[in-house]
């Protein structure tokens, strides 16, 4: 008897008390409130980078195809997308870039002005056309069935998208030579948070080459891109890099 009343004290000063319960599921929710939202961001960041390498590598695919079956890519680029029969551009009748995407990106979900989807989704792409470019413009955007909207200046590369001889891609976007072969990527389309991804160190700009590091919680889901000669590249140092970090 004595032996079993020793026990039953030894097991209830073993127990918890119910403040020392109460105190440690707070301190566990303020360490998940502190580490949930950092998993979540860089979680956020690698499928961003993904994404973004997996469409620039669509869409240079579709220029390298648009050169092997029509005998001509971006450098040749003549006429404008601006017209209202941009959806029926092909590349047998049209030398614009929206027949090289219409002949040569499979996939396409819908095809969108800026204005219109803005109207019909309140789509609001921060940062991006407002201080990169100078002016929003008008886009010609492509949605793709993975969710992936890519946006090309309507009014772009009606004199060809060609880098010149000599010249740096950084030195031709800083100085505007290619600025209206410019368009954007949207890895994740209508879903949030539609900014564009600016350098986490360095100096955010659109020459390429200039230091930039993008940590993994700050990659977004915008990315400006260039479109020349028989390829497609990011626009910015930042972008740059985060397709350089993707594996």
């Amino acid at each position: 008897m004595d032996r079993l009343t020793s026990l039953k004290k030894f097991y209830l000063k073993s127990a918890f008390t119910l403040a020392e319960v109460l105190i440690t599921l707070g301190i566990i929710g303020v360490v998940a409130a502190m580490t949930i939202p950092t998993l979540i961001s860089n979680t956020n960041g690698n499928k961003y980078r993904v994404q973004l390498k997996k469409t620039i590598s669509t869409l240079i695919q579709a220029g390298r195809l648009n050169q092997a079956k029509y005998d001509w890519t971006f450098s040749d680029i003549s006429e404008q997308c601006s017209g209202s029969d941009f959806m029926k551009h092909t590349s047998d009748n049209k030398l614009s870039i929206c027949a090289i995407l219409n002949s040569n990106l499979s996939g396409i979900q819908g095809v969108y002005r800026n204005q219109e989807l803005t109207q019909k989704f309140k789509y609001n792409m921060k940062t991006y056309t407002k201080k990169f470019t100078g002016g929003s413009g008008q886009f010609t955007i492509y949605h793709l069935n993975d969710g992936t909207m890519i946006g090309v200046r309507s009014i772009s590369t009606a004199g060809g998208c060609e880098l010149p001889v000599g010249m740096r891609l950084g030195a031709a976007l800083e100085d505007e030579t290619l600025w209206w072969c410019t368009g954007y990527i949207d890895v994740n389309g209508l879903s949030l948070p539609n900014e564009e991804t600016k350098c986490s160190k360095g100096t955010h700009s659109r020459d390429i080459d200039v230091e930039c590091v993008v940590n993994s919680r700050d990659i977004k889901d915008i990315y400006p891109i260039v479109f020349y000669n028989d390829t497609v590249s990011p626009a910015t140092n930042a972008g740059r890099y985060v397709l350089n970090t993707a594996k």
